[in-house]
């Protein structure tokens, strides 16, 4: 079985020949890998762990992603620190009071990106038997929150709704328009629309369930909307404890969650499996909390068998950790997490 049929039968609850699995980790990891296995680089490093998946990403053409005194930032130029995408250290939209002043910002547009690579890859990918990841990231209830600043922005959905709101919708615009020609440019090689944004943390929501109804959903609706329009599954990034979104996310049609933060409230993974099975794919849950970076290869290997398992005699779920995998995390039990996923993930599925 290729690659993607085996998460086409996955997503559809059907029993594949094994389990998917999925790979995600910060930079450092990745380059740590190939060099301890003796690989090319990261394509190779995803054949020799089995990955069933690829990102097919378009290229940034648009103006340089730096401040004025040459700090980096992201696309919606928010000066930035740290590994990899790293975490905000200004925000740009700190001082915003009116929609006008949302309006005014200097928003990015679609056409900073060059869609040819975009989908060169894609096609590359689906001609390889890859499921396919496209579309726009779509953080926009995290970018939202990095322009303003977290606790800004929680106060401002409070009391001036309509201001958060307008932040939201004018990201949410420039998410919507680029996944629109990814997914128009890369019709009939892209497979799912990867989408991500945290509404949870390690305790509990981030925000009430109205309030998430009113000022975010929306948001989230006009992304699905537009990827059932090309019948493309939908894979929904968001960490923490996400239960109290996950129905309405259901509803909306979501495919698959993913990471599962086993470790956050309410997020137990054997219950998640017999509460929504058949309903979501879940897509995640070796621990990156205490497992990996603290467990023997031993306490890996159980907990990865102890996940199959649980999905031996049904489809609806991949193999993946539960975070970005970070440099913190011994090399070695990421390798054994890989290479029992492999193994295990055949012989529990026969």
């Amino acid at each position: 079985m290729i690659p993607r049929d085996r998460v086409v039968e996955t997503y559809n609850f059907q029993i594949p020949d094994r389990i998917p699995i999925d790979f995600c980790a910060d930079e450092p990891v990745y380059d740590a890998l190939v060099k301890k296995i003796e690989l090319k680089d990261q394509l190779e490093l995803m054949k020799y762990f089995h990955i069933d998946f690829r990102w097919a990403r378009p290229k940034w053409i648009g103006p340089e992603m730096r401040t004025s005194d040459c700090k980096r930032t992201d696309c919606f130029w928010i000066p930035r620190e740290g590994v990899d995408f790293g975490y905000a250290v200004e925000h740009p939209l700190a001082s915003a009071e009116t929609i006008k002043d949302v309006e005014n910002y200097n928003w990015p547009k679609p056409e900073y990106y060059d869609y040819d690579i975009y989908v060169e890859e894609a096609k590359r990918f689906r001609e390889e038997g890859y499921a396919v990841y496209g579309g726009h990231w779509g953080w926009f209830f995290g970018a939202a929150t990095d322009l303003v600043g977290m606790e800004k922005f929680m106060m401002m959905m409070v009391d001036k709704p309509d201001v958060a709101f307008k932040v939201m919708e004018k990201i949410t615009d420039f998410f919507y328009k680029c996944s629109k020609i990814m997914f128009e440019k890369g019709s009939g090689y892209v497979d799912i629309f990867f989408t991500g944004d945290d509404y949870g943390q390690q305790k509990g929501p981030l925000v009430s369930l109205s309030m998430w109804r009113k000022l975010i959903k929306p948001h989230v609706k006009r992304l699905y909307s537009l990827a059932k329009e090309y019948d493309l599954y939908i894979t929904q990034h968001s960490c923490g404890s996400i239960t109290y979104v996950l129905d309405d996310l259901i509803e909306l049609g979501l495919t698959a969650i993913e990471p599962v933060q086993i470790r956050a409230y309410d997020m137990d993974f054997e219950s998640l499996a017999k509460r929504y099975a058949g309903k979501v794919v879940l897509q995640g849950s070796i621990d990156t909390q205490k497992t990996l970076p603290f467990g023997s290869t031993e306490d890996v290997k159980r907990e990865v068998i102890s996940r199959i398992k649980l999905f031996k005699d049904k489809g609806g779920f991949v193999i993946g950790p539960t975070q970005h995998l970070l440099s913190e995390i011994p090399l070695e039990n990421i390798l054994t997490m890989y290479e029992t996923a492999f193994k295990y993930g055949k012989i529990y599925n026969k």
